[in-house]
């Protein structure tokens, strides 16, 4: 369906990627990874027909549809959100169009008119019927209410929502499409935790391929069956979830590193007897020999390691015990009731996960907490000593994109010494000329970190963060993580990444809406008690088939797609040979893990490179096998084969 084959890309002197090779089947479900900056985005406008490839072709199947989801809010006119959701690619809107136009001219005179205008008219309504265009409301509303949109949301102009419901508009409109290829970057980030799980179940049941870019693991390892890596300016391809994939990894590195040694060894060899020997007569002829073999030695380059971010949160100053007291707490918006009479006490040291859907009130209950909004009625009383640090969820937002990073800094610590100020800003990857970068052409990852920085230069004993991962490459979350975990102060914490929540919190306190107000519930359990409930409730609710997979299985479906008898014979002659072909590669690739992991091999150094290039091909030929069986077993079982 999609095959990159030999592209190179690079911008001024910085080169991304040099020769990467990947393949796409139409059933794969791959996931894209790679460090900020590493070249994710330039090789999705690449596939997209956005950009193109200094070197190298990727190659589309023909008429192939892709689904894009980029992770900026992309900019809508004036429609409303259902409206916005069935314009899809805005190929619909011009079919109609030309529907309309071509009935006109039919209408006038039909005896008349033309053979050509007759054909046009019925590609067009074959198209409309591909896209389902008598069921397409039905469906997007069922889409739009997975997605978390109330049925009085679907006539709402979407200059009425925020960002974070814009661009669940955006993914509705993707996933409406039911395209052959879906990429979706950072689908997960304005998400709560019902309407990602749904998500997880929708995409489970896609039929299409997928390509997905996204920080949360706990996601991409329910989804992905293979793993994309952008590292060391190669394109790695490794079968499996991302589990999987750190395994695969370990184990490549570990040829590498041996591999490496060998080379070192022999590279000192070489260069000891050209410095003994080289000014010598009768040995200059053999030296020059070796020096010639050291510039044609393909030189293998180990991973140096990616510079990460690094910080720790100082020692929390002692608060008092009950950190915040709230009494009979309403709060409205207009007539919109968030809270009614609500009662919580924070004790000092507690460690809270505040979950529920979009739209209970979790980010309007840490804005009381941190003190930027302010209780209808009632009573939030902070207690002794309490310092309060709080990271919004579009805090990076709030930068002033005039002042650069290091400017920024000095306004939020401006008693620091400058000295210190730049020393927390190296420790977010903002060290020399990176500091005078403006906050107007930072990334999305770069403008969290900058955040973050801002929150350790107020030193706090209570947190407060809302979604803090969203934007942060996976190293960055990882310490992150690691500093919340020894911070000693109390934590509050709004955030749908599961993986990253359930080792920080004790407490769980759930916000669920109703007509009158949101009730909040402090739940006894763990976070992990409170995820498996909720796939529970999930999988109740998906015992009934939706309409998309009743639509794909009514008799008129099966008759429109369902392959001749000389297709399915010849589905099952090619997955019989490709098992034959997998079979040979496989045998193949446990006499080369033998020969690569015996140190014996790297003696005859153009051997063991040649084994290692031998290897690599393997591995991606087997990879693009497996993928092609795969597709042609998932065929055949659908036609019950």
């Amino acid at each position: 369906m999609l095959h990159i084959q030999s592209v190179s890309k690079q911008f001024g002197s910085k080169t991304l990627f040099e020769s990467a090779e990947a393949h796409l089947g139409y059933r794969s479900r791959a996931a894209l990874i790679g460090p900020n900056g590493s070249g994710k985005s330039t090789l999705i406008r690449l596939i997209m027909g956005q950009e193109s490839a200094d070197i190298g072709v990727i190659s589309r199947g023909s008429h192939l549809a892709i689904g894009h989801l980029p992770q900026e809010v992309p900019k809508f006119s004036g429609r409303t959100a259902l409206a916005e959701a069935m314009r899809m690619d805005g190929r619909r809107e011009d079919l109609l169009v030309a529907k309309r136009e071509l009935e006109q001219t039919l209408s006038k005179d039909a005896s008349e008119a033309s053979a050509s205008t007759l054909e046009h008219y019925g590609r067009v309504m074959e198209e409309l019927e591909h896209l389902d265009e008598y069921r397409l409301e039905s469906r997007a509303k069922e889409i739009l209410s997975g997605m978390g949109f109330k049925p009085s949301d679907f006539d709402r102009p979407l200059t009425q929502f925020s960002g974070g419901w814009l661009m669940r508009v955006a993914l509705s409109r993707v996933l409406l499409m039911d395209p052959d290829l879906l990429i979706l970057d950072e689908p997960t980030n304005h998400l709560d935790l019902e309407t990602l799980l749904w998500l997880e179940d929708f995409l489970r049941a896609f039929r299409g391929a997928m390509l997905l870019v996204s920080h949360d693991t706990a996601f991409l390892n329910r989804i992905v069956h293979e793993v994309l890596e952008i590292d060391q300016k190669r394109l790695w391809t490794y079968r499996g979830n991302l589990d999987s994939y750190v395994l695969q990894k370990e184990e490549r590195l570990q040829i590498l590193r041996s591999q490496y040694e060998s080379q070192q060894t022999k590279i000192a060899e070489i260069e000891s007897f050209v410095a003994r020997f080289g000014a010598k007569a009768t040995k200059a002829r053999q030296a020059q020999s070796r020096l010639k073999q050291l510039d044609r030695m393909e030189r293998i380059e180990l991973d140096e390691g990616r510079e990460t971010v690094r910080f720790r949160f100082p020692p929390a100053s002692h608060s008092g015990k009950e950190v915040v007291t709230m009494k009979n707490v309403s709060v409205r918006y207009g007539e919109n009731v968030v809270f009614r009479n609500l009662n919580w006490v924070i004790q000092r040291g507690s460690r809270v996960a505040i979950v529920g859907v979009n739209g209970a009130g979790k980010t309007t209950l840490l804005k009381l907490l941190s003190g930027t909004f302010s209780a209808t009625e009632g009573q939030v009383k902070m207690g002794h000593l309490v310092k309060t640090g709080y990271y919004a969820q579009h805090q990076a937002e709030s930068l002033d994109f005039s002042k650069t990073v290091l400017q920024e800094l000095e306004m939020t610590a401006p008693e620091m010494p400058v000295s210190q100020v730049r020393g927390i800003a190296g420790a977010f990857l903002f060290s020399g000329d990176a500091v005078e970068k403006k906050c107007s052409v930072l990334s999305g990852g770069e403008k969290a970190r900058v955040a973050l920085a801002k929150l350790l230069l107020s030193p706090s004993n209570f947190l407060l963060l809302d979604e803090p991962t969203n934007h942060l490459d996976p190293e960055s979350r990882a310490v992150l993580l690691e500093a919340l975990q020894n911070y000693t102060g109390t934590l509050c914490l709004v955030s749908h990444d599961r993986n990253f929540v359930s080792p920080l919190v004790d407490l769980v306190l759930e916000i669920v809406p109703s007509d009158s107000g949101s009730e909040v519930h402090q739940l006894i359990g763990t976070y992990d008690d409170y995820l498996e409930r909720k796939m529970k409730e999930m999988a109740q609710k998906a015992t009934a088939p939706s309409e998309t997979q009743q639509k794909s299985t009514t008799p008129e479906a099966q008759k429109r797609s369902g392959p001749s008898n000389n297709q399915r014979i010849a589905w099952a002659r090619e997955r019989d040979n490709v098992e034959g072909e997998i079979g040979k590669l496989e045998a193949r690739q446990a006499e080369l893990h033998e020969l690569l992991a015996n140190t014996a091999t790297y003696d005859d150094k153009v051997r063991s490179m040649a084994l290692a290039e031998e290897q690599r091909q393997l591995e991606l030929n087997l990879g693009n096998k497996l993928a092609r069986w795969e597709e042609l077993c998932n065929l055949l079982s659908e036609v019950g084969l």
